[in-house]
């Protein structure tokens, strides 16, 4: 009889580095032992940010190799100031502005707690006088559930055969009661980008009473030749907001950052809906902007997701199935029906994945680290062999 250790040999390496890992963790005992260790570099080998030490969470598109050393170091030096607020000075505005530079000024920077408060307050100032909201279907949805939420009219336009946005499409949808079009580039869940040519003949044609949203939370994952951030055009359209995440790329999930970048006057038109200086605290903004300063850590994870993406590519094709290249931090595999159920088994063997949103037949699978992949296709297969696919 094979021992399942025997027949599973990713998920024992797993659970050897996971226990490992936790171990050190308990071992430090108090809060200043751990805040030292945070210093000092020891960190879990895999999984990192994972308690559980038999789980693979690959549902969330989270950062498999976690934030930087520096972001870490940061938060653990603020640790013993938890009982002071964060300065009111914008500091991370910037240090934000620096990040990007092209004459981006920190008047243009809008702080949120993640991205999501950006996007949700857009949506609120580009529909709170009645107007409602276009974006592509399959989508993100975040502008469209501000519409729902306002009563709004929220127009979804399909995406092409190619899960590409209809650029096209999306412009003929605009009319006088339009307030505001959202995209995400690259487009999550369909993870295809749009060339920066035709988003900058898009943004040109829209009428300037309207207000793009440009939300590009998985920016960094991409390898397209033809990728360009729209920040730079926020000086010359002032309809224009391009929102960001410090969630993916930078690791800082769990502390929830994002920021958004427009005219100044089309800030200053949402800042009475943001929770502004009350929704920072003083460890998100040093751990922000560490993470800002450290491009060789966004380069280790651009460089490991890339590696990751294609390995989870050639394994699954070799597989007999069809995975889709995305330019984003996560792979779809078209199963051909419904792929709630594998979800739901590989949930049974404590492997996380999910379905994606607006697409039944589609699975995600987030990158994670490769001992987190490899029990990922293991199990997969496994599961597969069951449902006899």
């Amino acid at each position: 009889m094979i021992r399942e250790e025997e027949a599973y040999p990713a998920r024992r390496r797993f659970l050897k580095t996971a226990i490992a890992g936790g171990l050190s963790t308990v071992a430090a005992g108090l809060l200043w032992k751990n805040a030292a260790a945070l210093v000092t570099g020891q960190r879990a080998v895999h999984g990192v940010g994972i308690e559980d030490p038999e789980l693979v969470q690959l549902s969330i598109n989270e950062n498999p190799l976690g934030a930087s050393q520096r972001a870490i170091e940061a938060v653990a030096h603020k640790l013993f100031a938890l009982n002071r607020y964060p300065p009111r000075e914008p500091v991370l505005h910037e240090a934000i502005a620096r990040y990007h530079g092209n004459g981006i000024t920190w008047e243009m920077v809008a702080n949120g707690v993640g991205s999501t408060e950006i996007l949700k307050t857009i949506g609120l100032v580009a529909m709170l006088d009645g107007k409602g909201s276009v974006e592509p279907e399959p989508g993100y949805g975040a502008i469209s559930g501000v519409a729902s939420d306002l009563k709004r009219p929220a127009v979804r336009v399909p995406v092409t055969m190619n899960l590409q946005t209809d650029l096209e499409a999306v412009r003929k949808a605009i009319t006088k009661d339009t307030g505001i079009v959202c995209l995400t580039n690259p487009n999550n869940p369909t993870g295809q980008l749009l060339p920066h040519e035709d988003l900058a003949r898009f943004l040109k044609a829209v009428p300037e009473n309207i207000i793009v949203c440009m939300d590009e939370a998985y920016i960094h994952f991409s390898d397209d030749e033809h990728y360009a951030s729209m920040v730079p055009l926020t000086k010359n359209h002032p309809n224009l907001l391009v929102s960001r995440t410090m969630s993916k790329a930078f690791g800082l999930g769990g502390i929830r950052v994002g920021y958004g970048i427009a005219d100044p006057k089309l800030i200053e038109r949402m800042k009475p809906h943001l929770l502004g200086w009350l929704g920072r605290n003083i460890l998100s903004d040093v751990a922000a902007i560490a993470a800002l300063e450290d491009q060789e850590h966004i380069r280790k994870v651009h460089a490991h997701v890339l590696k990751e993406k294609a390995y989870l590519y050639d394994t699954l094709t070799s597989m007999g199935l069809k995975p889709v290249k995305t330019q984003t931090i996560f792979v779809l595999v078209d199963m051909g029906k419904d792929a709630q159920p594998l979800v739901d088994a590989l949930k049974a063997k404590k492997v996380l994945i999910r379905r994606a949103s607006g697409m039944p037949n589609y699975l995600r699978i987030s990158v994670g680290t490769r001992i987190e992949n490899e029990v990922f296709i293991e199990t997969f297969k496994e599961v597969l062999g069951k449902a006899g696919v």
